[in-house]
């Protein structure tokens, strides 16, 4: 097996991860199956998730890291309590912080 050296972790949407497969002039199966699933649950486009992901990025909460974005870019939570279960374990946001974030998801 070859040696692979990780140069950069950092999250990516599910848009992203569609688009980089897509790219593949030679996917595996794997990656076929992979990219039909991704297909079915995406819901925006790479561009679109792109922009939502720095329209939320600008709100500037400090708290808010870019695991959280991806995770909310994913999951497109139209409500608080959807926002609120998805951001429980790891984050505790304002009202009103919250708030911002759910109206900035529902612009998109």
């Amino acid at each position: 097996m070859a040696n692979i050296k990780i140069l950069e972790e950092r999250p990516i949407t599910i848009s992203e991860v569609k688009e980089r497969i897509s790219e593949n002039k030679n996917p595996i199966p794997k990656g076929i199956k992979t990219l039909a699933y991704l297909k079915s649950v995406s819901t925006l486009k790479e561009k679109k998730a792109l922009e939502l992901k720095e329209e939320l990025e600008k709100l500037g909460l400090a708290r808010l890291k870019d695991k959280h974005i991806v995770k909310l870019i994913d999951i497109m939570p139209t409500d608080m309590d959807s926002l609120k279960v998805i951001l429980s374990q790891d984050v505790t946001l304002k009202q009103e912080d919250l708030q911002k974030i759910l109206e900035v998801l529902k612009s998109y």
